[in-house]
């Protein structure tokens, strides 16, 4: 056998070392390209679990709305929005690695609710709106999806505390949510749900209005004269007297009110060009807990508002974060509560010292107006649902969605499964004007 020479034994060592070289490059390549493939699958699973716990409780939400309103055209959205919530879980999770569980009957439940839903919607024509039956079966699709959607939250939870990738497949076995572990909502608990289905002939934080009444034009300073800048700074200077910092000027805004902007170390004004008037500011205050009361922090916003001019005002929602209470003040004429005339406080809650106003609704809105109510609170309860058990009512004033006001009763009810809506009935036409789910909270009262 012939011996290789030496140059040739190099040769082959070379080539063999760069194949290592480029296996070895290969390798470390192909892993790279595997944990950014493994990473984003991870995002997209976490971006499924969220949304099959959002589709679900969305359906929830649309249905209690719906349901409830005397409104045909309300009811046959309501459908739309349930048909279209369903298929979206549905592929949400889908799309997820599940492991260890038998998910085909809570497919065929979302694909049954959003087929009902749809065939429900073609049903309403009309003034036609839900019979007893769909009220009945809509009103089991909201429990079932409430169900599933705590376990997805669930879910969703235990994957974000304890860091375990829902790549590696999602066994419900891990600390099981009880609806699906126990199959209530997915499985046998479907049966009745399923005949009913196939029986039936062929779905943040905040008061009423509160975003719809910012986007106007100042009614209140149409007439009022502009000031320079040199006066608004000694507004703004006098306002943040006691606030540390040096102010500085940060230009002019040119929105729905125009105003001259301040600030002060972190802290912000908002004052008009027009009036002079203080639209809004923030002292970005971060308290670090709470030491007064709802009561108490009430009791010095309305002090608040009432040495600035702002008389007659009320507050009925409100919410505590991160010990802060947001307030939302309303205007009140009479008996009449004007849910336009908007004014928003913030109270530190260590302090219990105002630390933030937004008067932007109540300076686009506030006016002289004529309060009359055409129908009696007696008449106008006829417009509002026979399954609703009234507790409350009111007079108000809401925004219309063509920036204009509508004087409404006011409709506190209770539901047959003990949920808190809104219902206002126009005062002068005697329908439905709009249907709001009241949330109460040991943080706070909002509306959604």
């Amino acid at each position: 056998m012939k011996k290789l020479s030496k140059r040739n034994l190099a040769r082959i060592v070379a080539f063999l070392a760069a194949g290592l070289c480029a296996l070895a490059l290969f390798g470390g390549m192909a892993i790279i390209k595997a944990r950014q493939y493994e990473r984003k699958a991870e995002a997209m699973y976490e971006q499924n679990l969220a949304q099959a716990n959002e589709y679900l409780s969305d359906i929830g939400d649309v249905i209690l709305k719906g349901i409830y309103s005397q409104s045909a055209a309300d009811q046959s959205s309501m459908c739309a929005d349930v048909w279209m919530n369903a298929y979206e879980a549905k592929s949400a999770i889908s799309a997820l690695p599940l492991a260890e569980v038998d998910m085909e009957p809570c497919y065929t439940f979302l694909s049954k609710t959003a087929e009902y839903a749809r065939a429900a919607g073609k049903n309403l024509a009309g003034s036609k709106v839900l019979d007893e039956a769909a009220h009945r079966t809509f009103l089991e699709i909201k429990s079932k999806t409430a169900s599933l959607a705590k376990d997805f939250e669930k879910l969703q939870n235990i994957y974000l505390s304890t860091g375990q990738k829902i790549s590696g497949g999602i066994d419900f076995s891990f600390e099981k949510p009880k609806t699906i572990a126990t199959s209530s909502a997915t499985g046998e608990g479907l049966n009745a749900l399923n005949k009913n289905l196939s029986d039936a002939p062929k779905l943040i934080y905040d008061g009423p209005y509160s975003d719809a009444v910012q986007n106007k034009h100042a009614k209140m300073l149409q007439n009022e004269a502009k000031i320079t800048e040199k006066k608004a700074t000694e507004i703004a200077e006098n306002f943040f007297k006691k606030q540390p910092g040096t102010l500085r000027f940060s230009g002019k805004e040119q929105g729905n009110i125009p105003a001259y902007r301040f600030t002060k170390g972190n802290a912000y004004v908002l004052i008009s060009i027009a009036g002079g008037k203080v639209i809004s500011f923030n002292t970005d205050e971060q308290p670090a807990k709470t030491a007064f009361s709802q009561k108490a922090c009430l009791q010095a916003a309305a002090a608040y508002l009432k040495r600035a001019g702002y008389l007659n005002m009320k507050c009925d929602y409100y919410e505590l974060a991160n010990h802060i209470y947001v307030m939302n003040f309303h205007y009140v004429e009479g008996e009449v509560n004007c849910y336009t005339d908007l004014i928003k406080i913030k109270v530190n809650a260590q302090s219990g010292k105002v630390c933030g106003m937004d008067a932007g609704g109540y300076l686009g809105n506030h006016t002289r107006r004529n309060l009359d109510f055409k129908l009696s609170a007696a008449q106008a309860q006829a417009g509002v649902s026979g399954y609703l058990r009234v507790k409350a009512i009111k007079k108000a004033l809401i925004p219309t969605p063509a920036a204009g006001e509508k004087l409404c009763y006011e409709y506190r009810c209770i539901s047959p499964e003990g949920d808190e809506l809104l219902v206002f009935i126009d005062a002068d036409s005697g329908k439905q004007a709009d249907l709001l789910i009241l949330q109460i909270t040991e943080n706070g009262v909002l509306t959604k």
